[in-house]
């Protein structure tokens, strides 16, 4: 799963600008962060392998990004980091162009890719894929002070920012049907049509636009309406680490440490620690 990251990339510079590394002061327990690992069964762990070579990209804040020091992070890169340290085994993060990491793995260049590489059926003749550790919501953003909660009948005749042929535009149009939709070509000028009023709401996804208000060209003017959107018909089955198809044994047990990080609230926290508030 490759998120839009224009608009996301241009607020993350901003705010670390500004404020260095954001950290959120938020912790799992106090944001009421939900379950992010799928329960379920499949192949039982055994032992741990003995380290996992990972690879990355460096283009796909605030997933994989270099910091102000030159070093590679991001959520997807401290999953990785947590997944070896919950099997106590030692782990390496090497950065590629995105293209060339399932190469990397096929060459046995590197034992998993840590990047939101999307799993279609094509793929999946070379990959295998863990349980998903991370799902983006999709979101409504509202101004203040019109945050009531957002519904069919309360939003019934109201115009309604989406991108244009997006998987929102599609939801909205199946679920929100007496609503007018306002097509946009980017998240910048979506969330310039809210600021303005000329949308009486935006249905976007919550990182971008968790970022967007967090920035300074919200001014404080706007902020997340009712709940949080996860139907993967439409929002997709989220992020997972790719391990060579064949790799079985290596994917069971990344498996396992990812349900261990859900449970004991490490996925959540490392969350909030790269978004600027809980997406949910």
């Amino acid at each position: 799963m490759r998120l839009s990251k224009t608009l996301v990339a241009a607020s993350l510079g901003l705010l670390f600008c500004l404020a260095g590394p954001f950290v959120s002061e938020l912790r799992a327990a106090d944001a009421d962060y939900p379950r992010l690992v799928p329960l379920g069964t499949g192949a039982t762990a055994g032992a741990s392998p003995p380290s996992i070579r990972f690879v990355t990209s460096d283009d796909f804040p605030p997933f994989n990004f270099v910091d102000g020091s030159g070093l590679i992070t991001g959520f997807n890169v401290e999953v990785a980091r947590a997944i070896c340290a919950r099997l106590t085994i030692p782990c390496t993060v090497q950065v590629r162009p995105f293209p060339l990491l399932l190469e990397a793995v096929r060459e046995n260049k590197a034992d998993a890719i840590a990047a939101g590489v999307a799993d279609t059926p094509a793929l999946r003749r070379h990959l295998a894929y863990s349980v998903p550790y991370f799902r983006e919501p999709a979101r409504f953003v509202r101004r203040w002070p019109a945050l009531v909660e957002p519904s069919p009948r309360s939003l019934a005749g109201k115009s309604v920012g989406v991108i244009a042929g997006s998987r929102y535009a599609d939801f909205i149009g199946d679920f929100f049907p007496t609503s007018k939709l306002r097509p946009a070509t980017t998240e910048a000028e979506l969330f310039s049509l809210l600021k303005s009023g000329e949308v009486d709401a935006v249905f976007a996804g919550a990182v971008g636009a968790s970022f967007w208000l967090a920035g300074p060209v919200a001014k404080g003017c706007c902020a997340f309406s009712g709940g949080a959107y996860t139907e993967p018909a439409y929002f997709g089955d989220g992020m997972k680490i790719a391990v060579a198809a064949d790799n079985t044994a290596l994917k069971a047990s990344i498996d396992g440490a990812l349900r261990a990080l859900d449970a004991d609230g490490t996925l959540a926290d490392l969350a909030l620690r790269f978004f600027p508030e809980s997406l949910y």
